[in-house]
């Protein structure tokens, strides 16, 4: 797998369950797996609509993992299915399993 352009780190192939929520939309929460994951970055399959550039609060369910992040690009999927691109912004602990 090549490195896109703007990517700094390598991701890994993992399914992760994640609970994203809306800072900005209230009552805007979803449950969702990653495809993807990395120090800074991940690739989460979802079904509601996230925007380019939108704020979203990422919590990994598997692990204590959490981070604002922000929304870099959208990719329909399929029917109903996206595929959102997430920059963490200073992420804390792990996406699986707990820190310390």
């Amino acid at each position: 797998m090549t490195v896109p352009p703007g990517r700094y780190d390598k991701r890994t192939t993992a399914a992760v369950a994640v609970m994203l929520t809306s800072p900005e939309r209230a009552f805007t929460t979803e449950l969702a797996l990653t495809e993807n994951i990395s120090e800074r970055g991940a690739r989460v399959l979802t079904r509601k609509v996230w925007w380019a550039n939108e704020s979203v609060v990422i919590k990994s369910l598997e692990g204590d993992l959490q981070s604002e992040a922000r929304v870099v690009y959208r990719q329909r999927v399929r029917e109903n299915v996206f595929a959102i691109g997430l920059e963490l912004l200073g992420p804390k602990g792990n996406w699986r399993g707990k820190s310390g």
